[in-house]
């Protein structure tokens, strides 16, 4: 026992003569929050609040052989120093004593570990430090305090919320948001009433957002199930601002379009959609609010700018133009009051523009298109924001090593850039293997030298050469590629997908998936078409790959356009789904993440006011296109 003792006391003497010289010169690492808030009482330990005091008590403690004594004072100064922001201190105090501690002392210098943040503590170790068992309700609500932030960070959005709440000491508004960036499968009800008020409003919310009057029934509903709610006192200010939107505001809607020259065809195709859902709301009893509106078509192709403004002078509404200059154009010369859904994204234009440098300065730094006189909102069939889908979803679904294949086309080289990128930052790595092609030959031979099939073939004819005899041997290919991703037309894509299976050794049960956009097939194929093209994974439209879409839209359109091309029936659902977006615009840029089932795909506006489309996958098997259920 004396030697014990002994031991300790050269150790406890080295730390407080440590302790005398840090104590001279403080810390630079502040604590990640005081114990001395309003709503959290101090943790009790001893009763001191001098650290010399504290420091030679424990000394002395130390000398009389009570450690637990000891033990105490020195959690007391590991206090006192976490208040002072005296980090270096704390964590030179604790160190040497955690193994000697258990229960809420143990749970205590824990908390006081993160809390001054210890440099080799990740946000994963700051979390099990904070989940020590402890009996102290105080020590417990600190816990859930420091926890909230780090799950944050971690994007664990129903942890944050839990620890947030449980903490009791949070921002209304801040839990709030954070109940915005959970998926409608994350918004189950736990059983705890404050945590379940929030989703069962953000339920609410994005169930009800489109319809005014269903909306305010469901507020009412809550208020008597949730009486005490916090939500109920603050109602989120995107809910007040639906309930306030007037359902009818727009009357006249102006449709610009190239309706001659050069975009004649396509644009007759988007206005053939336009008109489509036209009609089918003046027959839909839900959709009072478009019943009175009035459709007016105008030629950006013959009006001239000072005439185009002019004529939109009556109009509440404004969808178009195609062009980007002329959208660009338009966009600077809105109205007070007047809505724009313009065809297309001029954020790379307006580097250039001159008109109004208020909107290039918005739609630049990434705020939504809020113009002095309107409000603009774009939407545009971007191929860009395929490839970025396809990126995310692979990411998702941990794919490792896959390899890029694209054309030298202008658009699938957009594509391969916005792959790239979207790859790059999601998982922090730049060794993607990206090739190109300028014919058949060139891309037989990238496909062969990317899966390492030339350099194989090259190692049996070396042996050949040096045996002086002809081997008996197979071809193999590199086992780290797990995914293609390829950017190119039909014609390409029917020839790329044969060559990689090609290239896959026979002698592998693995099968590594090919990944496409919507220009790599046509939807009418062939038998030729689905055997070249099979197992090929692709987004496209809901309307392109699910008759069950909108039946009726697309018996009636097959009868009337019984030759139309994928193309053309793309563009009659782009004006289809332009038309049903025009008094949806407003409430889906107040609530983040509320989507629009459209023909087009699972519509979203961001927060650059730029309406996104999340689109189904489908796979080609040798007999047809069959959709891939989400996960």
């Amino acid at each position: 026992m004396t030697k014990t003792l002994s031991k300790r006391r050269v150790h406890g003497i080295a730390i407080f003569t440590l302790l005398g010289v840090l104590y001279g010169c403080g810390s630079t690492t502040p604590p990640s929050g005081q114990l001395s808030t309003p709503n959290n009482t101090a943790i009790p330990v001893v009763g001191l609040n001098n650290l010399e005091t504290v420091l030679r008590q424990a000394d002395e403690a130390e000398r009389q052989g009570d450690l637990p004594q000891r033990n105490q004072y020195i959690l007391a100064g590991a206090r006192i120093a976490v208040d002072n922001a005296q980090c270096a201190i704390v964590h030179t105090l604790l160190t040497p004593i955690f193994a000697e501690l258990s229960g809420d002392d143990l749970a205590t210098a824990k908390l006081y570990r993160v809390m001054c943040q210890h440099a080799n503590d990740n946000l994963v170790t700051q979390l099990a430090l904070l989940s020590a068992p402890t009996t102290n309700q105080t020590i417990t609500q600190r816990q859930w305090q420091l926890k909230a932030p780090i799950f944050e960070r971690l994007f664990s959005y129903p942890e944050a919320i839990e620890a947030y709440i449980l903490g009791q000491d949070y921002s209304i508004q801040h839990v709030w948001q954070l109940t915005q960036q959970l998926t409608n499968a994350e918004l189950t009800l736990t059983g705890n009433k404050d945590i379940d008020g929030y989703y069962r409003l953000a339920t609410i919310l994005r169930t009800y957002a489109l319809d005014q009057y269903k909306l305010a029934s469901a507020l009412t509903q809550f208020q008597y199930s949730y009486p005490n709610h916090p939500l109920v006192k603050h109602l989120p200010e995107e809910i007040i601002g639906l309930l306030q939107l007037d359902p009818h505001a727009a009357k006249q809607v102006a449709v610009l379009l190239p309706l001659s020259g050069r975009l004649s065809s396509q644009s007759q195709q988007i206005k053939q959609g336009i008109l489509a859902a036209y009609l089918a709301a003046q027959k839909s009893e839900q959709n009072q609010s478009t019943q009175s509106l009035t459709l007016t078509f105008l030629d950006t192709n013959v009006l001239k700018e000072d005439t185009l403004l002019s004529e939109l002078t009556d109009f509440d509404v404004i969808i178009g133009p195609l062009l980007k200059p002329k959208l660009t154009f338009i966009a600077q010369n809105l109205r007070p009051g007047q809505q724009l859904l313009g065809l297309n994204r001029i954020d790379t234009l307006l580097t250039t523009a001159t008109g109004n440098p208020n909107l290039t300065h918005t739609m630049l730094s990434g705020t939504a298109a809020e113009t002095p006189q309107g409000t603009a909102t774009f939407f545009a069939l971007a191929p860009e924001d395929e490839a970025i889908q396809i990126a995310q979803f692979m990411f998702a679904q941990q794919y490792q090593q896959p390899i890029l294949i694209h054309a030298p086309d202008r658009t699938a080289v957009r594509m391969a850039e916005a792959f790239t990128q979207t790859w790059q930052a999601l998982t922090q790595r730049s060794n993607l293997t990206t090739l190109t092609f300028s014919d058949n030959q060139s891309m037989r031979q990238a496909i062969g030298e990317a899966l390492g099939v030339q350099q194989s073939r090259e190692r049996i004819t070396t042996l050949e050469r040096y045996l002086g005899t002809e081997m008996f041997s197979v071809t193999r290919n590199r086992k780290d590629i797990d995914a293609f991703v390829v950017f190119a037309n039909p014609e390409q894509t029917e020839l790329i997908n044969p060559m990689i299976e090609a290239s896959i050794s026979t002698f592998s049960d693995d099968t590594q998936p090919v990944f496409a956009s919507s220009r790599s097939y046509n939807h009418k194929l062939n038998k030729n078409s689905l055997r070249d093209l099979q197992n090929v994974i692709f987004i496209d439209m809901p309307w392109l790959i699910n008759s069950q879409a909108a039946p009726e839209v697309l018996s009636q359109y097959d009868t009337i356009f019984k030759d139309a091309s994928t193309s053309q029936k793309r563009l009659f659902a782009f004006g289809f789904d332009a038309f049903s977006l025009i008094n949806k615009v407003l409430p889906m840029r107040q609530v983040k993440g509320l989507a629009l089932p459209g023909l087009t795909g699972s519509l979203t506006i961001d927060g650059k006011n730029q309406v996104t489309r999340t689109l189904p996958r489908a796979k080609i098997t040798t007999t047809q296109i069959e959709q891939i259920s989400s996960e």
